[in-house]
């Protein structure tokens, strides 16, 4: 009686253990880990080769060339794979636990490949940011000094023209350069520009007078832009003189900053500091 209740419990554990205890893995032969490791692996390369335009992925029994490097990986040329892979599929219940874990294995790959996903365009967009604060920073491109002699035109004011519509740019513009009028000029009432120009043909402009000196000193201009829409186009004039005068001057240190709306107060603090030369904004149609 003894005896056929031990034969019944080891009857038991051999129903009960699993599908690789039940299968020894010859020498030699991936262990299923491993097994599915490779089939993991081979499964990736055939999605990969199904979107190549052109390209079809072998569904047959054969292992295609396209999967050599994935058998190299693992130490296996096709011959021995195709041997090995027949032995499990011999034996369907050991295969079944395969399978699933080719499937934990891709859903893990699947994940980790999203989570990537995510960083990249995370790493992209902060990069992104980045570049534009920089550019934010100077929109000027141009040489920052300008030297103007008795004998160049100051017809035109030395205008300039930036294209912003691809930067979205809000808060205030500011336009900064440094003047050091030479013993020989004649200017008068010199002013800065700056201009904003929207999709709706409207324009706001300011103006700034600037202090004739023979000592170096540095003048700013802001524009605050519009908050329902982005402009286009920055330009304006480095020097507006009475043409009729002929002008000697040197600017330098130019450069033209975009100042976001939470900086606002200090901007205004700014303006009432010097509102004696500070611009009144006029609509341009």
């Amino acid at each position: 009686m003894k005896l056929k209740f031990v034969s019944i419990v080891l009857l038991l554990g051999v129903l009960a253990a699993p599908a690789c205890g039940r299968h020894r893995v010859p020498k030699g032969f991936p262990k299923p880990e491993e097994m599915a490791a490779i089939l993991a692996d081979i499964h990736v390369v055939e999605s990969t080769l199904t979107y190549l335009p052109g390209q079809t992925a072998a569904r047959n029994s054969d292992i295609p060339g396209n999967f050599k490097f994935v058998l190299e990986k693992h130490g296996l040329t096709p011959a021995e794979f195709d041997t090995i892979r027949k032995w499990y599929v011999d034996k369907p219940d050991l295969y079944q636990k395969v399978y699933d874990l080719v499937l934990e294995r891709l859903s893990q790959m699947d994940a980790d490949v999203r989570i990537q996903n995510e960083r990249d365009k995370e790493l992209k967009a902060e990069a992104e940011k980045l570049a534009l604060q920089e550019k934010l920073q100077n929109l000027w491109q141009d040489s920052t000094l300008v030297n103007i002699a008795p004998a160049d035109t100051t017809e035109f004011g030395y205008p300039f023209r930036i294209e912003v519509d691809t930067l979205g740019l809000t808060g205030v513009v500011k336009l900064i350069a440094g003047y050091q009028f030479l013993r020989n000029d004649e200017s008068r009432s010199p002013r800065m520009m700056l201009s904003a120009f929207y999709n709706d043909s409207v324009a706001d402009t300011v103006y700034h007078s600037v202090n004739l000196s023979f000592q170096k000193h540095t003048e700013e201009l802001f524009l605050t832009l519009k908050k329902d829409t982005i402009p286009q186009f920055i330009d304006g004039y480095l020097l507006l003189t009475d043409s009729l005068h002929s002008s000697s001057v040197k600017i330098s240190d130019i450069r033209i900053k975009v100042l976001t709306d939470s900086i606002q107060p200090e901007i205004q603090k700014e303006k009432s500091l010097e509102s004696a030369l500070m611009p009144v904004p006029e609509e341009v149609r």
